[in-house]
């Protein structure tokens, strides 16, 4: 049966010759990867990316006239990033960066193949948004493959739809709750639910209030309120009762 996972658009920076031969393999093994190119130069392949938004990145970490750190910081178009490298103190580093994953070397097939997964998985919750080449820009907004940035005050500030916990709507105004703190940003919950956060992930469940299902610890239906991993607790509108239920599936 064909399958009907995604086709991820990639590109694979290697300075060592013996390691690109290796990731060519592996790659051609992965009916689910449409290789753009294999760069042993990262200027070139920063000169191909600057030009030519992609799914997934490939880079090494080391690598002469500038690492892949320093690379993946000046894209414009953000792809997702796997980081291979021989130190495992890299990973501190790219958690910074929000990278899907770490390959160390030597590249086992096995956990290339897993890194692979992690990327369809994000791709597959954020099918429905726009790819970073179809963009849209406003005052408010700027949308992405797996987060958004909004306005506080004079700040700019990036929000990962993972660490979304609840949002909380404040008439022409939301809070968005997330693990590290509340920002507060002219924007309507209409837009957010409708426009902005994924489907799959997200869920109106209030007049007042949209949660990220992954953030739920408890519903108490006769009570009407729902517990989140922070402990929040936030009430159940009447109307949405019977689609939480279905969305969050208890199996007895």
């Amino acid at each position: 049966m064909e399958s009907t996972k995604p086709k991820i658009s990639c590109v694979f920076i290697e300075d060592d010759n013996h390691g690109i031969e290796l990731l060519r393999t592996y790659a051609s093994l992965n009916p689910f990867l449409e290789v753009k190119g294999f760069f042993t130069n990262p200027l070139e392949a920063l000169a191909y990316l600057s030009e030519n938004p992609i799914d997934l990145l490939f880079t090494d970490v080391q690598m002469p006239d500038i690492t892949g750190i320093d690379l993946i910081k000046c894209l414009r178009y953000k792809p997702y990033v796997i980081l291979i490298t021989a130190e495992p103190s890299h990973a501190v580093t790219g958690y910074d960066l929000d990278i899907v994953d770490f390959l160390l070397k030597p590249v086992s097939l096995d956990r290339f193949i897993k890194s692979v997964n992690k990327v369809l998985d994000k791709i597959d919750t954020k099918a429905f948004l726009p790819k970073e080449k179809d963009i849209l820009f406003d005052d408010e907004i700027e949308y992405s493959i797996s987060s958004i940035y909004v306005k506080e005050g004079g700040k700019i500030i990036r929000v990962d739809f993972d660490e979304i916990v609840a949002i909380e709507g404040l008439k022409d105004y939301v809070k968005i709750i997330t693990d590290s703190g509340t920002i507060i940003t002219h924007l309507t919950m209409k837009k957010l639910e409708e426009q902005v956060l994924p489907k799959s992930s997200f869920m109106r469940i209030h007049k007042s209030y949209i949660v990220s299902l992954f953030q739920i610890r408890k519903y108490d239906h006769i009570g009407g309120l729902l517990e989140l991993r922070n402990k929040l607790e936030i009430p159940v509108g009447p109307q949405y009762k019977e689609e939480l239920i279905g969305r969050i599936k208890p199996i007895n």
